[in-house]
This record gives C-alpha cells, structure tokens and sequence, in this order.
C-alpha cells in the first residue's frame, strides 16, 4: 500500500501565498527575480513584493501542481546558485527577522513562513534576533529621514527594552506576543512599537515599514518622429510592430525579460501631450510574441481607441479633425521581471487538458480578464451557476444532463437581480414552466414559487420573465 503524506496546507480553503520575500545571496543577483517591485535592503538581502505578480504566480502553481517551494527554488537556484537563503512571508519584517536567524545558523535554501514548521521556528526567536535585525532597519530609516525617529534615542530605549524583558524572565519575543503595540509604544517610543506590531501582524500592509522602491536601471525606450500626422490604426500599427522590435533588440534578445509594465507616450496634432499605460495581466515576453508582436499591439489598440473616443466627445465644439493624427510618440519600459528560461519552459508543458501558456497569452490580449463558471443544482437561475478559477477542475455530484436540458428554454442575457415590472396586460405570453427552490426556507413561501413566460410586444422582442405565487412580476432576461 502506498501512503500519501498530505500536508494539512492544502486542506484550508483560503490560500497561503506569501505577500513578501527576502533574499540573501553572496552573489550580485538581480532583485527582480520574484518581482518588477522590490527593495534594496542591504548589498547581499533584497526584497520583493510579490503582490504585483500574485495571478501569474498562482497560474503556475496550479497548472504544475505543485508546493510554493517547488514554484521558486528551480528560479532563485538559476539566478543565485545554491548559495542564497530565502524567506516567503506575509510582511517584509518578518521575512528579515526570520532571515537574521538562518543566516545566524548558516542556512541556506528557501523557506516558508506560512508552513507549520517555520511558523513553530519563528515562534521560538529569540531577543538576540529580534534586536539584532534592528541594525539594517535603524540605518534605513535614519537614510529617508523617518518621522520621529532619531538613533541616539532609539538606540536609548532599544537598550530600556533589554532590561526590561531581562529583568522580568522573558527568553523570546513571542512569549510576551499578547502585549499591544500600543503599550510597547507608550513604554519605548513609537519606533519599537511599530517594530512589534509588525513581528506579529497577519496583515500585509506595510505600516509605516521604511519601503523604499528599488528603481530599475534605464530601461528599453525607442522614440518615434513620424514624417506626417497619422490618425488610422491600420498606418500606426506597422509603424508600432517596427518600434517593438527595437525595444526587443535592446533587450539583447535576453530570453530572461519578461514585462509587466510600458508607457506609451503620445504627442497628437495639436501639441498635447497624452501618456496610456500598456499593462499585461501576466509577465510578458517581447522576444516570444516576435515577429508580429500581437499581444502588445492588441492592448495598444484597445488604448488607441479609448484616446480617440474620448478625444472626440472632448472636442465635438471644436474645429479639429474627426481622429485626432498623431506626430510623434515614446515607447519606454516601465516595469519588468526576470524569469529563467528554463521556468517558462517548463510551463509551458501540457500538465493536463488546460494549456496554461495560451490560456495566458490570449489574456494579455483581452481588455478584460476571464471569468469561468460551472453550474449548480439549482431552480433558480441567479442560484444556478457559481464563479471558478480559470482552468480550475469542476468536480460536482449531480448530473449536469438534466439542468442543461431545462436551460434550452432561457436566454443568454439575465439580470441579476430581476427587474420588477407591472402586470403585462395584452402582451402576448407563452408560458414555459413553473418552478420552487428550497421553499421551506424562505419566510414567504409564495414568493418562493415561480411561474416562467416568455413576454411578446409588438416589435416582435421577446424578454423573459416569471410572476410569483403572490402574483408579482419580475423581468429576468432577454431574448437576442
């Protein structure tokens, strides 16, 4: 018999991924590995927020299946090689604080604040730890001149506290967790009250954390004089594939770059000057979408057309042209993530039926993000269907053939909820079925029951409606 560990993890409903990481690494590796934000905390620790790739990082851990730890280990291993130590965490403090004690004990490798295993560790970390990582923190907000702070009286009550918990028997911070960062802040200042809150926090914010966002080096930028105005999107198109194709030669063809960000900076007829912001919903890779570029030119059309259409209803007083042409434009690159190779390789295999990859690519294109649903077992139709993760298994226990078959009669369009309307009189009404869902918990029992028609007016619209036990109408649909 084989057995199966299972990791009490995967069991929660709510999902663990960690909001920040901190990453040591005796080589100069590039910070934005995890993340286009990120922190410079020291020469060897940077930070990374990881927020701002939250969707795509949980794409690939789902389409892999795979533990967090198996998602980021083969990335920091390629940047960085074996000799890094990284921590996942809900707040960058904590990330920093675990840090300073596997660095004490010469650790390498990544770990987990959210597993039970390093949640125990952290528990246990003791005074030496907590103050100690104090040092890096002291000399940040010393640098962006914090608030209130100042060294000499930091320093002064750092070492009040010490006495402090020395004094009354205290051998680690989380013994005394229970004490409010309020009272530690009327007894030691306002700085080691945050520093406490922030040790024990659930929450993400940042509060009042000296975050100071590393800024990329010059990124790929092209320039654009056109020789005349241009107005129509089949002329600008061409000229924007030439332009992405020098942004993609900046990049030295680097299979690593992959965008999140990119400003496109326009100069119309009349010397305005107009900025839109290109933005992909998943790291973006120039050199992959070479030659024709179609996923950058996708969302810069939806944002050519937004420009115009607002251009015009601005301008209808005016004596200007219909499409306001364009005399020049700027393309930079504004944020930007490095990924391995290897990585986007590997997820681009066909792990199930879903292929991930394309499911990506065409979501980059679409102005809007998918939505996914599966259906439920339900008479009511806004009861009848619920919200899923795109790609995500639908796995139910009921038989769909028979709630299809009785969905043949309704529309594609409802409202949700029902419009209430007045008693259709002389429309012409076809009626379709009665139904009931889960009458004995509803505090009016003839509201519950439902009888469907399909409504006929004279201009031959058909809309679809349903009039309750008590004889109240509502309007749920319509008929394309």
């Amino acid at each position: 018999m084989q057995t199966r560990v299972i990791d009490l993890a995967e069991l929660r409903a709510e999902d663990d991924f960690p909001a920040y990481a901190a990453v040591f690494s005796t080589t100069a590796g590039n910070p934005f590995v995890l993340s286009p934000t990120a922190m410079r905390w020291s020469d060897r620790i940077s930070l990374s927020r990881l927020g701002d790739c939250r969707s795509f990082w949980l794409n690939q851990k789902k389409k892999l299946r795979c533990k967090l730890i198996d998602l980021f280990a083969p990335l920091l291993q390629y940047h960085y090689g074996d000799d890094y130590v990284a921590v996942f965490g809900e707040h960058p403090w904590q990330c920093l604080l675990y840090l300073e004690y596997q660095l004490k004990h010469q650790a390498r490798g990544l770990y987990l604040l959210q597993s039970r295993l390093n949640r125990n560790v952290y528990k246990t970390l003791d005074w030496d730890c907590w103050f100690g990582a104090q040092s890096l923190l002291a000399e940040h907000l010393h640098t962006i001149n914090a608030r209130g702070f100042r060294r000499q009286t930091f320093t002064a009550r750092q070492a009040r506290m010490r006495r402090f918990v020395q004094r009354i028997g205290v051998a680690a911070p989380y013994e005394m967790n229970a004490a409010e960062a309020n009272a530690i802040q009327r007894r030691f200042g306002k700085w080691l009250g945050l520093i406490w809150q922030w040790s024990f926090t659930d929450s993400s914010e940042l509060q009042f954390f000296p975050w100071i966002t590393l800024r990329q080096e010059r990124l790929p930028t092209v320039e654009r004089d056109l020789e005349y105005p241009v107005n129509q999107w089949s002329c600008i198109e061409v000229l924007l594939r030439e332009d992405l194709m020098r942004l993609c030669d900046q990049f030295k063809r680097d299979d690593c770059q992959h965008i999140n960000r990119m400003e496109w900076e326009i100069i119309l007829f009349n010397q305005q000057k107009v900025t839109v912001e290109l933005s992909f919903r998943y790291p973006y890779s120039l050199h992959r979408d070479q030659p024709g570029f179609d996923t950058a030119l996708y969302q810069a059309r939806y944002l050519y057309q937004d420009l115009i259409s607002r251009l015009q209803a601005r301008d209808t007083d005016l004596d200007l042209p219909e499409t306001m042409p364009f005399l020049s434009w700027r393309i930079e690159v504004r944020e930007r993530l490095m990924l391995a190779p290897s990585l986007m390789d590997l997820f681009a295999r066909d792990c199930d039926q879903v292929d991930y990859q394309r499911v990506m690519a065409l979501q980059n294109k679409l102005p809007l993000a998918f939505e996914c649903y599966q259906s439920d077992a339900s008479f009511f139709p806004e009861q009848s269907f619920s919200s899923v993760g795109v790609g995500e298994s639908v796995v139910t226990d009921f038989d769909h053939r028979a709630w299809s078959c009785g969905a043949s009669n309704k529309p594609l369009f409802f409202y949700d909820p029902a419009r209430p309307i007045e008693n259709p009189g002389q429309v012409q009404k076809v009626f379709l079925e009665r139904s009931s869902n889960q009458w004995w918990l509803s505090e009016d029992a003839m509201h519950s029951i439902r009888d469907y028609f399909i409504l006929k007016d004279r201009n031959g619209r058909s809309s679809w409606a349903f009039r309750t036990g008590d004889g109240a109408w509502f309007k749920q649909g319509e008929f394309s």
